[in-house]
């Protein structure tokens, strides 16, 4: 088995990681499965699950089992021309999901991505 680890930007945000959709899903492209802390689940499913999300940035966190969940990104000006960005639960379009431990394994893992985001 082959174990790839893949480090897409990311935020820290509500004891998970705010990361772009599309990084997520170009990190999750060559894998069989992915792992992120102690879960692991299916890749090609969780990339399929991940498009359907509406915003541009996906909540994700593992703690006991796999969260995803929409976030928003705020954008605000704060004093002498500096801009602060914030992330908030969406009022529409609100979506969540999670995956238990070994959820939509393959039977043969080929490649393996850990996913561990960076904060630059």
């Amino acid at each position: 088995m082959k174990r790839t680890v893949q480090r897409p930007w990311g935020r820290k945000h509500r004891q998970g990681w705010v990361i772009l959709k599309e990084a997520l899903q170009k990190a999750l492209k060559d894998g069989d499965a992915v792992q992120m802390g102690e879960v692991t689940v299916g890749a090609k499913q969780l990339r399929q699950l991940v498009n359907l999300i509406p915003c541009d940035d996906v909540l994700i966190r593992s703690n006991g089992k796999l969260e995803v969940e929409t976030i928003e990104r705020v954008s605000g000006k704060v004093k002498d021309g500096i801009y602060k960005t914030s992330f908030r639960k969406p009022a529409h379009n609100w979506n969540y999901f999670q995956l238990f431990d070994k959820a939509w394994m393959p039977k043969v893992v080929n490649n393996l991505i850990i996913l561990k985001p960076k904060k630059n």
